[in-house]
């Protein structure tokens, strides 16, 4: 179901994280998650393609701060559109431990530019080649600054030298990266638990509707 419901991404996510030895609770979670999927029998992810629209790839990320309480690891997420489209997500635990919302907005807008890295080549492929920058939202103004200081700032010096090659990107301006306010950012729905309005609003932006 994770491949045509994103909505359920992150509840799945945080569930499967205790497979190995499950209590009541987590039963009480993963039947919770049945009875969403049962009441919204009648959604499905739509694969649209409206020639009115830009073929020009467009990407969200977001974070989510040191979200796991035992390991203190944020979760990362990014989510891509082409065309009205949605055609690559993912949510996952940061490999490290990080300091700030920055540095975890930071990791995560990395792994969102090496995604689209691989998704020029596919596209391209398919004659889809993107002359364009590929725009990617953030909702943390200082990642955004951090990837245009090309001189290591002492508070990023720490940072694994891997996730500073998006600046390269940046500057040969084939990543933009844009700010989004928190409330328009539709990869919230892979990192945290939202309100029903808010849920209901980016499931929409996802392209899970009535089928």
């Amino acid at each position: 179901m994770t491949q045509t419901r994103l909505d359920i991404q992150y509840a799945i996510s945080i569930v499967s994280q205790f497979g190995g030895n499950p209590r009541k609770p987590h039963l009480e979670a993963a039947k919770h998650v049945l009875r969403y999927l049962k009441g919204t029998a009648d959604l499905g992810l739509t694969l649209r393609c409206s020639g009115s629209e830009s073929i020009n790839l467009v990407g969200w990320t977001d974070s989510n701060w040191a979200q796991d309480a035992d390991s203190h690891r944020s979760i990362s997420s990014f989510f891509f559109k082409i065309a009205g489209g949605s055609i690559s997500w993912s949510a996952k635990k940061q490999p490290t431990v990080v300091l700030s919302t920055v540095e975890a907005e930071y990791m995560a807008v990395t792994n969102a530019t090496k995604e689209a890295i691989w998704l020029w080549v596919l596209l391209e492929d398919l004659g889809y080649p993107q002359t364009n920058a590929t725009i990617i939202h953030a909702d943390n103004q200082g990642c955004i600054a951090l990837t245009h200081n090309t001189i290591t700032h002492t508070h990023a010096k720490h940072i694994d030298i891997c996730h500073h090659f998006i600046r390269k990107h940046v500057e040969n301006k084939e990543i933009n990266l844009q700010y989004c306010s928190t409330k328009d950012m539709i990869a919230d729905i892979f990192t945290k638990q939202l309100p029903q309005k808010a849920l209901k609003h980016f499931r929409s932006a996802l392209g899970i509707n009535k089928m």
